[in-house]
């Protein structure tokens, strides 16, 4: 009989699949989707192969359930970054710094080449996990237009793929000093002064110069 991991079969449950996401996550960091294998994802995991499938029936079942774990814990962290913003433009300051914190521990949507490899069905669904994290900066911005602190005729759905853009596209310093932080407050000024916010500010140090 296998070992159970925890203190009961629901919690052996959860942490199996756990360990399952972490390994999908580490192989797709240096292989393509398509080339993984079961048998790669269970060693990797430490659970055996029956098991995996006891737990998924097929790679594409895994990566659906392995990008809405990703994407709860991400929108919870998020969130929780953004909890104590004073106004929309603290908001979106919030955002981009805590998005770019999380880009370290998170494994983000897939690209294009596993979206290639999935059915139309399953990518339709892989689209409403990205649709989820995008919610939060959707609020933000609405936010902003609605009370003044951005552009009245800002255009929300057509600003939304820049933001993300310059957060996915820009290369940050995994360092944590002075190098990455000014990177970030770089990568916010630029944004906010695009949204038309009043006078970004850096809580910090005060009013930024131009």
């Amino acid at each position: 009989m296998p070992k159970i991991i925890g203190q009961s079969l629901e919690e052996h449950r959860e942490q199996t699949r756990v360990r399952i996401f972490a390994a999908l996550g580490d192989l797709m960091e240096t292989h393509t989707f398509d080339s993984i294998t079961f048998a790669q994802i269970a060693a990797k995991a430490g659970v055996g192969r029956t098991a995996l499938y006891n737990h998924f029936a097929d790679k594409e079942t895994l990566v659906l359930e392995y990008a809405m774990h990703e994407t709860s814990g991400y929108i919870e962290q998020l969130r929780a970054g953004m909890a104590h913003a004073t106004d929309p433009v603290d908001a979106m300051r919030l955002y981009i710094v805590t998005h770019l914190d999380l880009r370290r521990s998170f494994h983000f949507a897939p690209g294009p080449e596993l979206r290639s490899v999935l059915s139309r069905e399953a990518a339709m669904k892989m689209r409403d996990h990205v649709m989820l994290i995008e919610a939060v900066l959707r609020t933000v911005l609405e936010d902003g237009v609605a009370d003044g602190s951005f552009t009245p005729d800002l255009d929300v759905d057509a600003t939304m793929p820049l933001i993300s853009a310059c957060l996915i596209g820009r290369h940050i310093p995994e360092d944590d000093g002075n190098h990455r932080d000014r990177a970030i407050e770089a990568i916010t000024v630029f944004v906010l002064r695009a949204l038309g916010a009043k006078e970004p500010v850096d809580r910090a140090r005060g009013p930024i110069e131009a």
